[in-house]
């Protein structure tokens, strides 16, 4: 529950007393505030959401980041990075293994969303091949036996048995590991073809998006600065176990660090098409 992390985050915040309020539909025009959201700015329906330069403005369409929780490819210390080659080839005996919680239909619509981004943030708008896709993902041996009955809470054991493996996932979910298990581990960008120039990644958003009258707006200047600046975003992203979005944000570990350094110098950052809804 966010409005639970937002009292503790604003408890924090040395500007005096403000309320938290969960709120469905439009926020009241004449109540001046802040929107916290993660689904932010309105994109269009059933296709991944495509922010150019993010890393470099981090603000679109009125809105602006705090944090954001990016999925990377996780595996072992000893295990190799993963290729374009493991990516797309069938699995043979002794090649290693893709995981994939199939159960999570994010998961899943992850993996679409990379297989079928035909040039550097352009995706296949077939939507019949979206649908053919989703149904042979599995098909070619390409990840672990029964993939699409697992649970995330059941794909993390596997990643860190002995077999060489790999996980694509969002950061989120590593840093829910317990200390021990997380050091286990090193995390990489999803590998983009060779002859791509330019690499975004996928992550889901914390957006704010100030509220209410010209007046109003002057009003919270204060606030609009203490949530822009790189060590409340730390707090959040700590808070909620994401990463901060400013580039000086302070990163928990050496993970989230490889996240940072991921998004910094990605070229566009993509949402899926089923992105979490505020909870």
């Amino acid at each position: 529950n966010y409005t639970a992390a937002w009292n503790r985050i604003l408890n924090s915040a040395p500007l005096g007393r403000y309320e938290v309020r969960p709120i469905s539909g439009d926020f009241p025009h004449d109540r001046g505030g802040f929107i916290i959201s993660r689904n932010g700015p309105p994109g269009e329906p059933g296709k991944p959401r495509i922010y150019r330069d993010l890393s470099r403005t981090r603000e679109y369409g009125g809105w602006f980041m705090l944090a954001l929780d990016p999925w990377m490819v996780f595996r072992k210390h000893q295990d190799p990075e993963p290729t374009r080659a493991i990516i797309e080839a069938p699995r043979g005996p002794g090649d290693g293994v893709l995981l994939l919680p199939g159960q999570n239909p994010e998961a899943v619509n992850a993996w679409l969303c990379q297989l079928l981004q035909q040039r550097p943030g352009i995706f296949e708008q077939d939507a019949e091949l979206w649908d053919n896709t989703g149904r042979m993902l599995t098909q070619n041996h390409r990840f672990q036996d029964s993939a699409m009955s697992y649970t995330w809470v059941q794909i993390w054991p596997l990643l860190l048995r002995q077999e060489t493996a790999w996980l694509y996932a969002p950061v989120s979910q590593a840093r829910a590991l317990t200390p021990y298990r997380m050091g286990l581990l090193d995390a990489t960008r999803f590998p983009e073809p060779e002859d791509w120039n330019q690499y975004g990644m996928q992550a889901d958003i914390l957006w704010a998006c100030p509220t209410g009258t010209e007046k109003q707006k002057k009003k919270n200047a204060a606030l609009d600065k203490w949530l822009r600046d790189p060590r409340t975003q730390t707090l959040i992203a700590n808070t909620i176990e994401w990463i901060p979005a400013h580039p000086l944000g302070v990163a928990y570990n050496t993970i989230t660090w490889e996240a940072q350094l991921a998004w910094q110098r990605s070229s566009f950052i993509w949402q899926g098409v089923d992105n979490a809804s505020d909870s």
